[in-house]
């Protein structure tokens, strides 16, 4: 065989092989390309169903939260209501004018009912004023009182009593409650006005009776016993402008 017909086939044979070997080639692109589109599509189908299959339960979701949404705010509304329903009226106050004649003096009350309450208020002075003119002593007058409105609020009427020792000295003569107090009841009027949450200012005025037994002395250092007397009295029994603090 000749060296130039021996080149030109393996020349031949080689080109046939890079063609069998391109075609081949391509035909493995395609099916790779074909491979990748079928496995990829049902990817993409499961992505676009992937929301619808969520949306559903997001909606059951939502309308659950807003549905258990009211009965929480319905909670909230109801304990604050029921804290002031139960609250109960309880106030410490001071007789402002009584403070300044020098007889110092502090109230207690307390709510029983809705309109009702017991103001216990205790007065006493021990100091004299100057040496011709003094009051010593200790009073209480509890009393009773209906609210119109709700307790510690507005208008009220009341019902108290009084019991007082006294040893008071004015001018020439020297009084003193001898072996039994001063005694007595009356009926009142008052009003409460607040200020702020805790602070206030109440009004009240009374009439009524009191019934006392007193020896008069001279009002000079044991001085000489004059006379013992017995007086009833009608008239004012209570009256007062008081600072309130309401706990």
């Amino acid at each position: 065989m000749k060296l130039n017909t021996y080149l030109l086939r393996q020349v031949i044979l080689i080109l046939c092989l890079t063609m069998v070997s391109a075609t081949w080639a391509q035909d493995t692109k395609k099916t790779v390309i074909n491979k990748k589109t079928v496995i990829n599509k049902p990817v993409v189908k499961e992505q676009k169903a992937a929301p619808k299959t969520a949306t559903p339960t997001s909606k059951k979701q939502t309308s659950a939260k807003v549905k258990a949404a009211p009965k929480n705010d319905k909670k909230r509304k109801v304990q604050p209501v029921k804290k002031v329903n139960n609250s109960r009226y309880i106030a410490l106050k001071t007789n402002v004018p009584f403070n300044a004649l020098a007889v110092q003096n502090l109230a207690l009350e307390v709510q029983l009912h809705k309109h009702i309450t017991i103001d216990f208020p205790i007065m006493w002075s021990i100091s004299d004023i100057e040496r011709e003119h003094a009051i010593r002593g200790i009073a209480l007058q509890p009393e009773g009182r209906w609210w119109l409105k709700k307790a510690g609020t507005g208008h009220f009427f009341g019902l108290h009593t009084h019991l007082a020792w006294f040893n008071a000295k004015w001018e020439d003569n020297r009084y003193q409650t001898a072996k039994r107090p001063l005694a007595g009841a009356g009926i009142s009027y008052g009003y409460k006005a607040d200020l702020s949450a805790h602070w206030g200012v109440e009004f009240n005025i009374g009439a009524g009776y009191a019934n006392m037994k007193y020896d008069t002395f001279y009002n000079i250092e044991n001085g000489a016993w004059l006379n013992t007397r017995i007086r009833h009295y009608w008239g004012i029994t209570r009256a007062g402008l008081s600072l309130v603090y309401r706990f």
